[in-house]
């Protein structure tokens, strides 16, 4: 992901053009978390869910230009601009390097609650489906809730752009 890096989108074309690779992107992501649950191995699919969740919110980032490295390579008044937006969207993922130890603490928000995930899968065939769309589920949620938020953040990016480009011109 490293060699075209994308720029955060700075018209309402590319960012629509962004939010629908991504919600393709987090759509896949969530269907393979839950296929990882119907794995006979305890601990797996849990696994799976960080590893998917770190992944998806990564390529998210990417695709709204807002990985670290995307930011960093920014000139320093459109950085200001991203940081200032990030903030003021007040999300704790974008613009960030996704940890395990952050990935597992936002999947706990939202109601996996990875022991209950575990127990349900046990129960032959129903409790198997229940765990997968509880994962799918949350998973997908999280994908799409951290779209809205790189929406957002493009969004305030392009309205802080032309509110210096008109401040410049008017002095």
């Amino acid at each position: 992901m490293t060699k075209n890096l994308p720029l955060i989108p700075t018209n309402e074309d590319r960012i629509r053009a962004a939010v629908l690779r991504a919600r393709r992107h987090v759509d896949r992501q969530a269907l393979m978390s839950a296929g990882a649950t119907f794995v006979p191995i305890p601990g797996v699919d849990m696994l799976v869910d960080v590893s998917v969740m770190i992944k998806m919110i990564d390529h998210i980032n990417w695709e709204f230009g807002l990985t670290p490295e995307q930011i960093d390579r920014l000139p320093s008044q459109r950085r200001i601009l991203a940081y200032q937006a990030i903030s003021w969207a007040g999300t704790v993922l974008a613009g960030k390097v996704i940890t395990a130890q952050l990935a597992i603490s936002v999947l706990k928000s939202v109601g996996i609650k990875l022991g209950s995930k575990q127990a349900a899968k046990w129960v032959p065939v129903v409790g198997q489906i229940s765990a997968a769309a509880l994962g799918f589920t949350a998973l997908r949620y999280l994908g799409r809730e951290h779209i809205k938020d790189c929406e957002k953040i493009a969004r305030e990016v392009i309205l802080r752009l032309s509110a210096e480009e008109s401040h410049l011109s008017s002095d």
